[in-house]
């Protein structure tokens, strides 16, 4: 791996958690968390976007998320997802909540920053030659701060590449729909040479995939830009590969469901999956 393109990932997984908001369940005096989410403002509206197991019909008005400091919001809004219940088994497994215009007031857009639809690459082909990050909070990273009413969340970063396809035909996958990256428990900590152990994955569902298509193609903070192309889903490391499904899913849903024409129409054929989509709402 090229020694100058280490020396860009911590910039790149540190920006994107800012990003990366932990869902909660309250559980008094703190909150417990169970997965994550990726916060989107368009000029229409702000989003959560989220895996459709995490946010599902059953659950999600039990739900909390940070809007800034140690302030947690309810969620008010439209929940739009693939999931009646957390028990059930879908591959296509996303979910799209829009809150409530009364809601925007809450953020205070300092500790966490929305992305825009600039930040997201809709009909992305798999770069098979290149890295894809995923930045979150496993539950397994989460201590509660001894004494006080707080947990203490501890991010994973992660630097990978898409498997082959064979890896998708084996397992009944399709590149339209889903990206595939490895997965290795055993990894070389950047600035080290020494192999250590990573945490445990579980909770990093509804997080990001982010692609950097040209490290040399930086922001005005010197950041190479990276683009969310897909939600993080399942887990399968006793095979080797994690699942996202495509963003296309929820900008397609964005322009049909909420008339939110910030995206251009997706290539792949997803529409057929659309028409399954659930929908609450707690205004």
């Amino acid at each position: 791996m090229n020694k100058d393109l280490i020396k860009l990932f911590p910039s790149i997984n540190n920006a994107i958690l800012n990003h990366t908001p932990v869902i909660l369940t309250p559980a008094p005096p703190s909150a417990k968390p169970v997965g994550c989410g990726i916060y989107l403002k368009t000029q229409k509206s702000r989003y959560l976007i989220s895996a459709g197991h995490l946010l599902n019909i059953q659950d999600w008005k039990g739900l909390i998320v940070p809007s800034g400091g140690t302030k947690v919001l309810n969620l008010n809004g439209v929940l739009a997802t693939t999931f009646q219940d957390g028990n059930q088994s879908d591959d296509i497994d996303f979910s799209l909540f829009k809150f409530s215009p009364r809601m925007n007031k809450h953020f205070d857009d300092q500790q966490w920053k929305f992305i825009t639809p600039e930040q997201i690459s809709t009909n992305h082909i798999l770069d098979d030659e290149g890295y894809y990050f995923i930045s979150g909070y496993p539950v397994s990273g989460v201590k509660k701060v001894a004494g006080k009413a707080e947990f203490k969340p501890i991010p994973v970063k992660f630097i990978t590449e898409t498997v082959d396809q064979k890896t998708y035909e084996k397992f009944g996958f399709n590149r339209d729909n889903f990206i595939l990256v490895k997965y290795k428990r055993k990894v070389i900590p950047l600035n080290s040479n020494l192999p250590q152990i990573t945490k445990e994955l579980k909770g990093i569902s509804g997080s990001g995939l982010w692609h950097v298509p040209d490290f040399n193609d930086k922001d005005e903070n010197g950041i190479s830009k990276y683009y969310l192309v897909g939600i993080m889903t399942e887990n399968h490391k006793d095979k080797g590969f994690l699942v996202a499904v495509k963003i296309d899913f929820v900008t397609e849903l964005i322009i049909q469901l909420f008339q939110d024409l910030s995206f251009e129409h997706t290539k792949f054929n997803i529409t057929d999956k659309l028409r399954e989509i659930i929908i609450d709402h707690d205004l």
